[in-house]
């Protein structure tokens, strides 16, 4: 029978492989009592794999229930890398809703994006909720489900980083994003599509730009 600390290294680098191969996502909710059937071994070791990956940053433990997989950090190149992967997907949308003629007047963005508008001075959370609204109503005429579903991730992973330099970056860049929101909804509204990936890219631009000046 495996010794009890080689068991924790199974529980452990299980774990940390789930997470690495993108199977368990952020915010997904792991048991000792699950892994200890899934692995055929007892909740000991499983619970000190999770006090492990926790002190690595890789979970956290909700008492008497369980982990949950957290975000993990992005460096300044991964941000960059996601914010391209963004700006590629919404010029090329931009363009299928262009060659389609597609309009995403009255479908309520007007209505949302004033929501966001409203609360530029307000809290991380809300403004978060009302950007994640935002995007996706913008992203509602998508032939494409699963690559609106990634970008959606995408963005979502972004929001969530807990780095305070990045998280600073973000809320002094909220008003370039507002009025860049602001443009990008009323060139699309009035089909002026070709101004609507500019304006994107300008976007996309400034906060890259941000990234590379402002995180080490």
């Amino acid at each position: 029978m495996p010794k009890p600390k080689n068991l924790e290294e199974t529980a452990y680098r299980y774990i940390k492989n789930q997470i690495h191969a993108r199977q368990w996502l952020p915010q997904t909710h792991i048991t000792e009592q699950k892994l200890s059937k899934e692995l055929a071994i007892s909740r000991t070791p499983v619970r000190y794999a999770f006090q492990r990956l926790q002190a690595e940053g890789y979970l956290e433990i909700e008492p008497h229930k369980g982990a949950r997989i957290k975000e993990q950090p992005i460096d300044s190149r991964g941000i960059q890398e996601r914010l391209e992967f963004i700006e590629l997907f919404l010029v090329n949308y931009f363009h299928y809703l262009q060659i389609k003629e597609l309009s995403i007047q009255n479908n309520g963005i007007e209505e949302i994006l004033a929501e966001l508008l409203a609360v530029a001075d307000g809290t991380e959370k809300e403004y978060i909720k009302q950007e994640t609204r935002f995007i996706h109503q913008l992203l509602t005429l998508s032939k494409n489900r699963f690559s609106a579903s990634l970008v959606m991730d995408t963005i979502r992973e972004l929001q969530l980083q807990e780095d305070h330099d990045y998280r600073d970056l973000m809320y002094k860049n909220r008003e370039v994003k507002n009025r860049l929101y602001q443009k990008i909804v009323l060139y699309l509204t009035a089909g002026e599509y070709a101004l609507a990936r500019k304006e994107t890219r300008i976007l996309i631009n400034q906060l890259t730009l941000s990234v590379i000046h402002g995180m080490q």
